[in-house]
């Protein structure tokens, strides 16, 4: 009996420190897939960290930040952390949540009384989801005219945003709006008495210990902040987003500079419920249900999912950024780079080598019941080649992308980007309802599916991403090319 017992708790011990370090092995597999990745999609700068329960398994630093003075990345360069910044102003909004100063129903005209007429039955709520109806950041106004020379105070892009009519009632649909996060940090700062950047570095920055962290500004010099570049006709060039040319007060919707070692410290603090309760994050990590009950995949300035019972929540930046947590399985991975222009799926593939990533079924991840049906070959054989993919404003990159369609052992596989050495694969699956599915998982959507518009030569596609199965967004076209 003794012998027996001391195996169970060696087993026990093996498998806790498995989930808790990260072998050699992998720790190199890592390594050369990102030494690898920066090569091939020109990514001067990179910085990782792995954490397990808000303790550092990996932490490494990768390449340049500054191209033009061939200054390495260090523990001590800040990146711009663009929309992976949502997540403090929501974190904000909850902790004024939880002392009772504002609810997350209230209208915004209770501490926005002066807002526009249309913007009636708009919450907290439904800014924090995206599901206000206020348009996406391209079409939004509070840029007036996004002058790169242009200062714009915290009043003038509330002023400017007033202008705006929405694009549909709150909570019937889903629409990616920085605007409504910059509406978030207006009443952040209305109704603390605080400017939106004070109360980042008070009650956010300052009690996490992200003690390089800070808010951007273009009239003043930061040391150590890594330099922003794009790819253009292959070539890395300076980087010309206009947040990064704009000089705004009121950056509530992706603002942060922050080094990797306060991205640690962000992680514990979270872990800890140094910030907020247990309580409050699971609230905001919680899929919103749009007024038809279909759920959006997103809860406040989160992507969140849940996928053979695995919480897995998540969120890019335009600047090169990727925050991937797996909630049950106590592991974050967080990505900063300095190259705008890349296949952001670092930390998904690095959740491959960990082995945390689910794997997708054919089969309805809602209800488990088979939804592929059995192809016929000359279907099989009409969509190998090569494809351009095409998306629309609904996508989260920007710019075409090369896929191909390739027959293995008898089955269709999807990969892309074409013609890398280090691309995404996934099996494809033809559903009953005539599409095709990518049975795997994305960081941010959960199902990937091909309508085929055309049946002779010229095929093209509608290319959706669904919600169990139940919501689609039409995200792109997708066209045989070859």
């Amino acid at each position: 009996m003794k012998n027996f017992l001391t195996v169970i708790l060696l087993f026990v011990f093996l498998i806790a420190k498995a989930q808790t370090t990260i072998s050699d092995e992998k720790s190199t597999e890592i390594d050369n897939y990102i030494e690898n990745i920066m090569s091939e999609q020109k990514i001067p700068g990179l910085a990782l960290a792995i954490t397990y329960n808000g303790k550092v398994l990996k932490k490494e630093t990768y390449g340049l930040a500054s191209i033009e003075y061939n200054v390495p990345v260090t523990d001590s360069s800040t990146f711009w952390l663009a929309s992976v910044s949502k997540h403090f102003t929501a974190t904000a909004i909850m902790q004024l949540f939880e002392k009772g100063i504002l609810d997350l129903n209230d209208n915004i005209h209770k501490h926005l009384p002066d807002a526009p007429d249309y913007w009636k039955g708009i919450t907290i709520r439904h800014l924090l989801t995206h599901t206000s109806g206020l348009p996406d950041t391209g079409k939004a106004s509070g840029w007036g005219e996004r002058s790169a020379i242009g200062t714009y105070s915290a009043e003038q892009i509330y002023k400017n945003a007033k202008k705006d009519t929405l694009a549909f009632n709150p909570g019937e649909d889903f629409l990616y709006s920085d605007e409504g996060i910059y509406l978030l940090g207006y009443i952040i700062h209305k109704i603390s008495g605080l400017s939106f950047n004070d109360y980042m570095h008070k009650m956010i920055f300052k009690p996490s210990g992200m003690q390089s962290a800070y808010m951007m500004n273009h009239f003043k010099i930061h040391y150590n902040q890594a330099t922003g570049y794009s790819v253009r006709n292959e070539e890395i060039i300076p980087d010309r987003n206009p947040y990064r040319l704009i000089d705004a007060e009121l950056i509530s919707s992706g603002g942060i500079y922050a080094t990797i070692d306060d991205m640690v410290n962000w992680e514990s603090a979270m872990t800890n419920n140094l910030l907020l309760t247990q309580k409050s994050k699971d609230l905001m990590w919680s899929t919103y249900k749009l007024n038809n009950g279909h759920p959006t995949q997103y809860g406040f300035c989160w992507y969140t999912q849940t996928i053979q019972n695995k919480r897995i929540i998540c969120h890019n930046g335009v600047a090169g950024t990727e925050y991937l947590r797996f909630a049950d399985d106590k592991i974050s991975i967080i990505v900063l780079t300095n190259q705008t222009k890349y296949e952001r799926a670092i930390s998904h593939r690095i959740a491959e080598i960990l082995n945390v990533i689910p794997v997708i079924s054919e089969k309805d991840i809602k209800t488990g019941t088979v939804i592929s049906s059995e192809p016929k070959d000359k279907d099989v054989q009409m969509l190998i080649g090569e494809y351009e993919f095409t998306p629309n404003e609904n996508y989260y990159l920007e710019g075409n992308l090369m896929m191909d369609i390739m027959l293995k052992e008898n089955e269709l596989w999807i990969e892309y980007p074409a013609k890398k050495k280090y691309r995404k694969r996934y099996k494809l699956a033809k559903l009953e309802n005539g599409r095709w599915i990518q049975l795997a998982f994305e960081p941010i959507f959960v199902e990937t599916s091909f309508e085929i518009l055309k049946t002779n030569e010229d095929i093209s596609f509608k290319v959706y991403e669904n919600y169990n199965m139940g919501y689609d967004i039409h995200v792109g076209e997708l066209k045989k090319v070859n």
